[in-house]
């Protein structure tokens, strides 16, 4: 049957045809599942990398090109780019777009796996990669946590660690943030004449606030069926220890840091 010809000569059939058409869709279109925020998957990561006072070039040689050789055996790359700066190394790595959403976890544990073997090879001094893959999570809700006077940074800290425990427990909730924390700091401003009169070197003193403030393992004493953990309690805990902290002089005295 030639469809031209049938069309031609029996148009009130086509165009019954064409309504019945035009109405299902119109009918069809309002039913139409629809989500305010659909879900897509992006398939790119970024390596970065930092060695400190290195050129561009020693970058590219020892950081760059063994991370993107390492990652390039990874199954399922699309592309890879790369920039090399100073001090500072940049990979990205790009998945297929053929390759399902439901796969991207595991890819990305994947590069981890590979980021991690290629790290002993890297050049002392490069800080471990750090993968990054969170380009698609997205913030629906933003809340402000305010006090009045007389809370402190670290007890409104405290409360937004509270309040993030229960909320990210939430159906549907996969990530909760926190931003603007204010970090914990304590400034120790030195005189550079007297620690010269006492003959104490200002790179001296930062090594010894920093092995001072380290948690040792002391070991452990077996008495019979008893095994006793030692404990060397010398951190800091207070502004106070910091002030009383020794520091050893040319003349072999010692002097209270505060």
């Amino acid at each position: 049957m030639n469809l031209a010809k049938y069309s031609l000569d029996n148009t009130k059939v086509v165009y019954f045809f064409l309504a019945v058409l035009l109405i299902g869709g119109i009918f069809s279109f309002g039913r139409l599942g629809k989500k305010e925020d659909a879900p897509f998957v992006i398939k790119t990561a970024v390596i970065m990398t930092r060695f400190a006072g290195a050129t561009p070039e020693e970058v590219e040689r020892l950081v760059t090109e063994p991370i993107s050789r390492e990652v390039q055996s990874l199954s399922g790359v699309y592309k890879i780019k790369s920039e090399s700066m100073y001090g500072m190394s940049k990979v990205n790595v790009e998945f297929l777009p053929s390759l399902p959403a439901s796969s991207i976890p595991q890819k990305w544990d994947e590069l981890r796996r590979k980021v991690l073997n290629i790290q002993p090879s890297l050049p002392a001094g490069a800080s471990v990669p750090v993968v990054n893959d969170d380009f698609g999570d997205v913030f629906g809700i933003y809340y402000a946590l305010t006090a009045d006077k007389g809370f402190t940074y670290k007890e409104m800290r405290d409360w937004a660690e509270e309040i993030k425990t229960h909320v990210v427990t939430v159906d549907g909730v996969t990530k909760v943030s926190l931003f603007g924390v204010q970090t914990e700091v304590v400034n120790v401003f030195i005189s550079v004449n007297r620690l010269a009169s006492m003959g104490v070197d200002p790179k001296m003193l930062g090594q010894l606030l920093q092995s001072q403030n380290q948690i040792i393992n002391a070991g452990e004493i077996v008495a019979d069926q008893q095994q006793l953990k030692v404990v060397a309690d010398g951190t800091y805990t207070s502004i106070a220890d910091i002030s009383n902290q020794l520091i050893p002089t040319a003349n072999g005295q010692s002097v209270r840091l505060g």
